[in-house]
């Protein structure tokens, strides 16, 4: 039995579910914009379920702010900026506190990054995936190698010295040598984090290499450390995991 002698802190979580084209890989509630954006009136909606459990988080500060899709750098920086207003107004919001927005490479540049920081945001997670076009082609994304360096780019010219690369390996005929490639690409890039994950067997259009890919990760974490530790690179995060199968759980959008 847990045996708090204050009451534990929050992460918030906030979804905006549309996206310019739903990837065929993606199982997470997503869906594929075909008309204007309901921005004010989805935000409203938003608050007024919040405000629905407040009395469950009475007392509690919040500490983090992760807001994913979907797209969710889809939305104005004027709505995000009412969206943390109508956050502020009704929680307690730890001074400081992160506030993580997903990206899409397809979908910005870097005066819109520059706009939502100044709206409140202060990390980025931007959905690369791969710097292969080959590979980007076959996800069904609709940015190239070129708008993926662009994207990263554009946040740090923008202000943002925290900001996380998602990439993904396993992917349908891809070399083991290809997804170290996108690993050092993201590495050269310079973000304070890095996301890689596994493509998932529930996909049933995505195809793993299955025993290759486990060396492939332990050679990847080997050269991310030893890169960081000469200085070639910043001390920056790696993270590995699979993505989930459909029904196991919830992670952060698919940008």
């Amino acid at each position: 039995m847990f045996n708090f002698t204050a009451p534990p802190p929050l992460a918030l979580y906030v979804h905006i579910p549309w996206c310019v084209r739903k990837c065929p890989y993606c199982d997470f509630n997503s869906h594929e914009l075909r008309d204007e954006l309901p921005e004010r009136d989805y935000i409203a909606a938003l608050l007024r379920d919040l405000e629905q459990d407040l009395p469950q988080v009475w007392g509690r500060t919040v500490e983090s702010i992760f807001i994913g899709g979907g797209t969710p750098s889809l939305f104005s920086p004027e709505a995000i900026a009412e969206l943390l207003s109508g956050l502020r107004a009704r929680l307690n919001l730890k001074p400081g506190l992160e506030i993580t927005l997903e990206g899409h490479p397809g979908t910005v540049e870097q005066q819109r990054f520059a706009d939502f920081r100044a709206a409140g945001i202060n990390r980025l997670s931007i959905g690369i995936q791969s710097f292969n076009d080959t590979h980007l082609e076959r996800l069904g994304r609709i940015h190239g190698r070129r708008e993926a360096i662009r994207a990263a780019e554009a946040a740090h010219a923008s202000g943002f010295d925290n900001f996380n690369l998602d990439l993904m390996f396993g992917l349908p005929q891809q070399r083991i040598d290809e997804a170290l490639e996108d690993l050092s690409t993201a590495l050269d890039l310079e973000p304070a984090h890095r996301s890689w994950y596994q493509a998932h067997p529930g996909a049933q259009h995505l195809v793993s290499f299955p025993s290759a890919a486990a060396a492939g990760w332990m050679t990847a974490c080997r050269t991310s450390r030893k890169r960081a530790r000469s200085g070639s690179a910043p001390e920056a995060i790696l993270s590995t995991r699979s993505r989930l199968t459909p029904g196991a759980g919830a992670n952060a959008g698919t940008t």
